[in-house]
């Protein structure tokens, strides 16, 4: 089975070198056949950078136009001129490490042939000292879900679409969330929403290495709020959904604010308790900014860690 690993990437030294280093480590079989990789890095800047030392052949590009949604379709593009051509395209984050049997769990997981859309946890690795209200409410970490569950959608920082799936000309991120980011969501969405199977592989793991910058109250809720605020968006512009049903999921949100607060409270959790409320209130207040065309906060057009 050969894999095609997709790396967007803008000037992350570190975090570039941190990856490919444990790409190196990657146990390339599935417990019975070798596995083959090659990874594809699009550099979202003009000037190239040199990238580190791998064993699995590179290929290396510029996309000069900024803005993820452009770069991840580059990767797309070049993925799609792989002669022999992957059978699985995956995408992770140039902040990130993956586990060294992420490869072959996401063979094995394929090779079931249950699934077009292969997702699983992102772990987050977190600087030291870890703030306690980023412990105790776990805003960054993403929800986790039992082996082979079919959802609605994923997100590249632990991704694997099937060759038939990118090789669809209509397999592209929307370029309209340029800085905002959501273009991955939206994509995955609409794919789901059009038939294509997505299925989490709990055994197919990655790590994501959160920078110092990120560990603040106000990069939570304004990340908090832009979530909102692109889903919003995206209800609005794949599933028909009204402004009002919007502000109906945007309410659901304070309420869930107001019961963890109290749960949090309960449980002496004192640092959790204003926080889980501002953090629901948030992405309410995104929700409803999204639904009635609010211009939406642009979370990457700030440039974090090295």
């Amino acid at each position: 089975m050969r894999f095609a690993v997709a790396v967007i990437t803008r000037r992350r030294p570190d975090g570039l070198a941190r990856l490919f280093a444990s790409l190196d480590r990657l146990v390339a079989t599935d417990g019975a056949a070798p596995l083959a990789l090659s990874v594809i890095v699009v550099e979202n800047d003009d000037r190239r950078s040199p990238l580190p030392a791998s064993r699995w052949p590179c290929t290396h590009v510029l996309e000069p136009r900024a803005g993820i949604p452009l770069a991840r379709n580059r990767a797309l593009d070049e993925a799609r001129r792989i002669k022999p051509c992957a059978d699985w395209i995956a995408f992770v984050d140039d902040d990130e490490t993956v586990d060294p049997s992420w490869l072959g769990a996401l063979a094995h997981a394929a090779a079931r042939g249950d699934a077009d859309i292969l997702t699983g946890p992102a772990r987050p690795v977190l600087p030291d000292p870890v703030p306690a209200w980023a412990l105790q409410t776990r805003c960054y970490e993403q929800p986790d879900h039992p082996d082979g569950t079919r959802l609605q959608e994923a997100y590249t920082n632990n991704v694997a679409l099937r060759h038939g799936v990118v090789a669809d000309p209509a397999c592209r991120f929307d370029d309209r969330l340029l800085k905002t980011g959501g273009s991955d969501t939206h994509l995955f969405r609409r794919l789901a929403r059009d038939g294509h199977r997505i299925r989490w592989c709990a055994q197919a793991i990655t790590f994501e290495h959160y920078p110092r910058s990120r560990m603040t109250r106000r990069w939570a809720l304004q990340r908090a709020y832009r979530v909102g605020a692109t889903n919003a968006w995206i209800m609005l512009d794949l599933h028909a959904a009204s402004r009002l049903g919007c502000i109906g999921v945007a309410l659901r949100y304070l309420a869930r604010g107001v019961v963890r607060a109290v749960m949090s409270t309960l449980r002496g959790q004192v640092a959790a308790a204003t926080m889980h409320t501002a953090l629901d209130a948030a992405k309410a207040v995104g929700l409803v900014a999204g639904a009635l065309g609010i211009d939406r906060f642009e979370e990457y057009a700030t440039h974090h860690g090295t």
